[in-house]
């Protein structure tokens, strides 16, 4: 299966490549999300055989794991085609877990329903009817557990991307150049968002120091112990709170909430 899952993978992106040959923004696009794709599975790679729940299982089940986790941005190769093409949006998740519910291969409720809700918050799952409608309780939680692992592995692409990656800041913060003088005031409602330790919503993101300050806040949706472990391998936390620290002027802020973000990754009893 995971070899299949990695001919699909080569199959859609270079048909995307082909159909947006003629733009040489796409194509840029379409190479860094082939890279994403890659990252996202390497980080899953270092989260699987670490997680519990799956030192029990065989290796097909392992690998039909993998699969889901490789196989999350399928659709994004569709998404850059209607973007380009037609100038339309799609919501590559959702096209991503439909298209794989009609491959055979991948049709497996475990794989589809968790890539179809990874970029969403995970009540869209928990609300998802076809997942409601599940009566394997078993099943239900392996669905759950599955879309944990997915999304942890995405965030830690991501945030590595951010953390070392200076010239791909712009993708995160909206402008090339982030000035703190000028753009590292905390707004009003982000304490108040934060203090419940949840994802900062985009709402309340008015400044690049406020997108910071929500980059940080994916912490609190990462579910496994070994993702936490992995940026910490990585030296990601450390370095995304040295960049924190450097966009965000508002003295008071950072004495209230890097403590407590501090605290929160030393205590959460994340999964494992």
């Amino acid at each position: 299966m995971l070899e299949d899952a990695y001919q699909l993978l080569k199959e859609k992106s270079e048909e995307c490549l082909q159909k947006v040959a003629h733009d040489k923004f796409f194509v840029g696009y379409t190479k860094e999300k082939i890279r994403h794709s890659y990252q996202v599975m390497g980080a899953g790679n270092y989260i699987i055989p670490r997680v519990e729940w799956l030192k029990s299982k065989d290796s097909a089940y392992v690998d039909m794991v993998k699969s889901a986790v490789l196989l999350h941005d399928i659709c994004r190769f569709a998404e850059i085609e209607e973007k380009c093409l037609h100038n339309r949006q799609i919501d590559h998740g959702v096209a991503g877990g439909e298209f794989l519910r009609t491959v055979p291969e991948f049709s497996d409720i475990r794989i589809w329903l968790p890539i179809k809700h990874h970029g969403h918050l995970i009540e869209a799952l928990y609300a998802d009817e076809e997942y409601k409608n599940i009566a394997d309780e078993e099943l239900k939680q392996e669905v759950a557990r599955i879309c944990f692992i997915i999304r942890d592995a995405d965030k830690i692409a991501n945030l590595r991307m951010l953390a070392y990656e200076p010239n791909m800041r712009y993708l995160f913060f909206g402008k090339k150049d982030v000035v703190p003088a000028v753009d590292g005031h905390i707004s009003e409602p982000v304490w108040h968002e934060l203090e419940k330790d949840e994802t900062l919503p985009r709402w309340a993101e008015a400044t690049p120091a406020d997108r910071m300050a929500g980059y940080l806040s994916w912490y609190y949706d990462i579910n496994y112990q070994y993702a936490i472990d992995f940026c910490a391998k990585l030296n990601v936390t450390t370095r995304l709170v040295d960049l924190f620290k450097w966009v965000c002027i508002d003295e008071d802020f950072k004495a209230k909430f890097l403590p407590r973000f501090a605290d929160f990754l030393q205590n959460h009893p994340y999964l494992r």
